[in-house]
C-alpha cells in the first residue's frame, strides 16, 4: 500500500493576508514578474481565469540548479480561509521523477497587519530513497518573501 507523506512550512510576512492571497489566487501571472529568478514563465493552459477551478497552469521554475516545469490543476480556492490548492499532473525534472502523486496547498493566515504564509505538500514517493519535498517548501517560502517585498513597495 502506498504511503502518503506530508511536509509543511511557514513564514511570517508584512503584507496582509488578503493582498498576498489575491496575488497567488487571481493574479498568478505577477508571480513570474516578481519572482523571475524562480519562475521565469507561468502559463494558463486551460481555463478562463487563473482562479478557475480546474484551470491548468504550467509553472516553469528554476530550483536546485535546474530548470524544470510542472503542470498543475487548480483544485481549490477558498476565499474565506485564503487557501489555494493544486494537484500536480505532469512535468519534467525531479518533481515528476521522484513522486507518484503530489498536491500542494498555500494559505495566508492573518496575523496583525501582516500574515503567516503556510505551504504544505502531500505526496507519494516513487521509491523510499527519494528525498522528501521539504526542498520545495523552502523554495516556495522564499518566493513568498519576494512577493511580500513587492507588495510592501521594495524590490
Amino acid at each position: 500500500m502506498a504511503q502518503l507523506h506530508k511536509v509543511e512550512g511557514q513564514v511570517e510576512i508584512k503584507s496582509n493576508a488578503n493582498k498576498f492571497f489575491e496575488i497567488w489566487a487571481r493574479k498568478t501571472n505577477l508571480i513570474s514578474e516578481w519572482c523571475r529568478d524562480k519562475y521565469p514563465k507561468i502559463e494558463l493552459n486551460e481555463g478562463t481565469y487563473w482562479h478557475s477551478l480546474g484551470a491548468i497552469i504550467t509553472w516553469h521554475f528554476f530550483a536546485l540548479g535546474r530548470h524544470d516545469y510542472v503542470k498543475t490543476i487548480v483544485a481549490e480556492i477558498d476565499d474565506d480561509n485564503k487557501i489555494v490548492s493544486y494537484d500536480y499532473t505532469e512535468g519534467h525534472g525531479q518533481l515528476r521523477s521522484n513522486y507518484k502523486s503530489l498536491k500542494s496547498k498555500i494559505q495566508a493566515i492573518p496575523k496583525g497587519e501582516g500574515c503567516i504564509v503556510k505551504w504544505s505538500f502531500e505526496y507519494e514517493k516513487k521509491c523510499e530513497n527519494v528525498p522528501d519535498a521539504r526542498i520545495y517548501i523552502d523554495f516556495l517560502l522564499d518566493c513568498a518573501k519576494n512577493i511580500d517585498a513587492r507588495l510592501c513597495g521594495s524590490t
